[in-house]
């Protein structure tokens, strides 16, 4: 390469550099000493921000400060030796300058100095405009490049990601927004042509913005500019309009409906069709609507017709058959136009979730055309929950008032008419809405049944999902029936259950050969979980039906008596575990099509050869959990839940003579395990003094003579046990009496808070005894 070309080149990556130096000095008169920077050193700029990193992966200070120029290497070629001297004295310092140093210093593979000069680019780019200047100079494949090349990370990867972050924000913000829609309806043209340029690739954003304008009434010279340029953005204003076309300004609704005659997209002729048949829409959109109609179909819609194509589409984005295309992250863009504001908003949501509310969108458009139709309410009504309950999520109700504000006069008989809609659909968040909703407006008779069945509720229990099943308990217990029901002992199994939830998830596999199983659950704690190793499947089958904090299910083709294929179906018919992730690990092909036949392409189901390392069990068991949609259960759901189950099985027990039809004696080794779970020392107590067994008081004197328990629990576990003796009698036996006398003449070396405890047992048992 000649040094004229090297110039010609540093010239335009370094315009402040003075190309006449090179005629008398090609190196600059930099001293004796020519790995000294005439640049500022690692002492100049300080290191970004780390709240400057959307990404949060800043690091330490130590990561982000302004590394050392590096020394130069003579022995390098005399064209890079000229490169780097002549960046060296060009001495960058603005983003810009810094910029195209570092582009410089990547295109000649000098990677030590270009972490240098990304270092100090990083130190003197820390906003988003900074960084979005830097990104119109570079481009996007540099960072591309950037971040994928091993030698300038882990800075390439972090710097390219808060530049892209910061350049989608600046370019999308609305003040850059409005002054290129603004530039549209310039006296240059020039200068239109370059604003819709720009707009043009902002896409979707842009068309918001564009569509923005016509709720100004002010800005109505520039609604022609604006009109063409929405027209000119091709299918990316299609989604904004969309929106646009259900606004409250009757303007902007108008101008999204002409606009939308523009296109042939499947959406715009249902908003078309909406539009001319609702009794909602002004005249004026009804016949812009039936204008396209007529001259896309050549005839007027049949309102039937509409009716059912609605109700069609509805339906298969209701049940996942007809698909949104959504992002690399799963994800899709929705646009809603905000009343309040007066402006479109977007929001980024699952897929499925967006496919859910087109769903709902139909319906709604349905039932506007038609809200007479019983049909029409039914699928609005359930489109609405399913879709509410996923964006209200897990944790939070769907909004009762907007419920009845949107279906005037709705009944309970209505909501559990959806439930059992919902559970045959297999609509979990539909399913859990329902359940809330009956918790706040049923009465006790909806748990009445029939005589072939329980009712909607207790059906909810038996599905397997731990969200609906809790949503469900909740509701049955604010119906608070004080009578015996049909599936009354589900409830109670299922509180029971949940109750003894230790919050932490586990998983379980099943193995006959004892080192295998303890293999396979060691691997487990690399996806997070706890192992649980058994060797038989009566244990197996025990296990996951008593654990309440299992995620995964391992069986391995070696368990019998019973066999594996009829462990897995025992699983599959019980409440408990009807949807826990099943992975069958295999030695033998042939027992991977036994099974997978039985299943019948069950989705929470996989197979897996036996013959894999045990480390290898840690990806598939992340992806079994996975299978959880669309919620996981996590930590803090699980104490919510056995807290709030622990409460209720305390109310009912403290009120026998209301709730004698709930048998709690047939659950007594569950519950006296509660004793010892985090937290539940307290309820579990005061269950355990009422149910009036022998193993109850039992279990509360053990607990009580633990001297390693902590000792105000242990001195209220004796106060219970004082409550009970008083109540039913004392119920131990005379060995267990003795034994008691002996743990306290051997206490004489404890502390004197264990003895007091101790003893108070013994005065409880004497006090009893001298009464009778």
């Amino acid at each position: 390469i000649s040094l004229t070309l090297i110039v010609c080149l540093l010239s335009a990556y370094l315009p402040s550099l003075a190309v006449g130096c090179f005629q008398t000095d090609p190196f600059g008169n930099l001293g004796a000493d020519a790995g000294t920077a005439a640049g500022p050193t690692a002492a100049g700029p300080t290191a970004a921000n780390p709240q400057d990193d959307p990404f949060g992966q800043n690091g330490s200070s130590a990561n982000n400060a302004v590394l050392p120029p590096p020394k130069i290497d003579t022995s390098l070629s005399e064209s890079t030796l000229l490169i780097l001297r002549a960046i060296e004295l060009s001495n960058p310092q603005t983003p810009a300058e810094l910029a195209r140093a570092l582009r410089t210093l990547v295109d000649i593979r000098a990677y030590d100095h270009a972490l240098y000069y990304l270092s100090r680019l990083q130190a003197a780019a820390t906003d988003d405009t900074a960084r979005f200047e830097v990104h119109e100079i570079l481009g996007t494949d540099f960072f591309l490049e950037l971040h994928a090349n091993e030698l300038m990370q882990p800075r390439g990867q972090q710097f390219a990601r808060q530049v892209f972050e910061a350049a989608k924000a600046y370019a999308t913000s609305p003040e850059r927004l409005n002054q290129l829609v603004t530039a549209l309806s310039s006296a240059d043209g020039s200068v239109r042509a370059a604003a819709f340029r720009k707009l043009r690739r902002l896409g979707p954003h842009a068309a918001a913005e564009l569509i923005h304008v016509f709720a100004a009434p002010a800005r109505e010279q520039e609604f022609l500019y604006v009109r063409a340029a929405l027209v000119s953005m091709g299918d990316d204003a299609i989604p904004p309009l969309l929106a646009a076309a259900r606004a409250d300004d009757v303007q902007v609704q108008t101008e999204a409906i002409r606009a939308l005659a523009n296109f042939r997209s499947s959406d715009g002729i249902d908003m078309m069709m909406r539009t001319y048949l609702s009794p909602k829409a002004p005249d004026a959109l009804r016949r812009v609507a039936l204008n396209f109609l007529m001259t896309d179909q050549q005839l007027p819609p049949d309102p039937a017709v509409v009716e059912e194509r609605f109700y069609q589409r509805a339906q298969e984005y209701l049940l996942g058959q007809r698909k949104i295309s959504g992002g690399l992250s799963g994800t899709t863009t929705l646009w809603n136009w905000n009343a309040a504001t007066k402006r479109l908003e977007s929001q980024q949501v699952a897929t499925t979730t967006a496919e859910r509310i087109a769903a709902a969108t139909r319906a709604e458009d349905l039932y506007e055309i038609n809200p007479q139709a019983p049909r029409n309410r039914a699928m609005y009504l359930l489109t609405w929950l399913e879709s509410s309950k996923r964006i209200a999520g897990v944790d939070s109700p769907v909004n009762g008032q907007e419920l009845q504000s949107r279906f005037s006069g709705i009944t309970a008989s209505e909501i559990e008419s959806t439930l059992e809609q919902a559970m045959r659909l297999n609509l979990i968040p539909a399913a859990v809405a329902c359940c809330e909703v009956l918790g706040e407006m049923g009465t006790p008779s909806l748990l009445d049944g029939d005589s072939h069945q329980p009712c909607p509720l207790v059906q909810a229990i038996l599905i397997g999902d731990r969200h609906l099943q809790f949503a469900a308990l909740e509701a049955i217990t604010k119906l608070d029936a004080t009578k015996a029901f049909q599936g009354s002992s589900y409830v109670l199994n299922l509180a029971v259950y949940m109750a003894g939830s230790s919050g932490r998830a586990s998983g379980l596999v099943g193995h006959l050969r004892s080192d295998l199983a303890q293999s396979f659950a060691a691997a487990m704690q690399a996806a997070g979980l706890k192992g649980v190793a058994v060797t038989s499947s009566r244990d197996f089958f025990h296990e996951a039906t008593q654990n309440p904090d299992l995620d995964v299910l391992l069986v391995a083709d070696t368990l019998d008596k019973p066999d594996y294929v009829e462990l897995i179906q025992q699983l599959r018919n019980d409440m408990r575990t009807k949807r826990l992730p099943i992975a069958l690990l295999f030695r033998d092909p042939s027992s991977q099509v036994r099974v997978q036949r039985l299943m019948n392409n069950d989705p929470f189901f996989i197979a897996l050869p036996l013959t894999m390392e045990p480390e290898y069990v840690a990806g598939h068991v992340r992806r079994m959990r996975e299978l959880a949609e669309p919620w996981p259960v996590t930590e803090l759901d699980r104490r919510t839940h056995s807290q709030a189950a622990v409460e209720w099985l305390a109310k009912i027990s403290n009120r026998r003579e209301d709730y004698a039809f709930y048998n709690l004696g047939s659950h007594q080794d569950q519950l006296t395990r509660l004793l010892y779970l985090p937290g539940l020392v307290t309820p579990a107590s005061d269950i355990l003094k009422r149910l009036g067994t022998p193993a109850a008081q039992r279990e509360l004197v053990n607990f009580a003579n633990q001297s390693s328990l902590p000792i105000d629990e242990r001195l209220a576990v004796a106060s219970a046990f004082s409550e009970a003796v008083k109540s039913r009698g004392t119920l131990l036996t005379q060995d267990e009496i003795r034994q008691q006398y002996d743990r306290y003449n051997a206490s004489e070396a404890e502390p004197v808070e264990t003895q007091r405890v101790l003893g108070s047992i013994l005065d409880v048992i004497e006090k009893r005894a001298l009464e009778n």
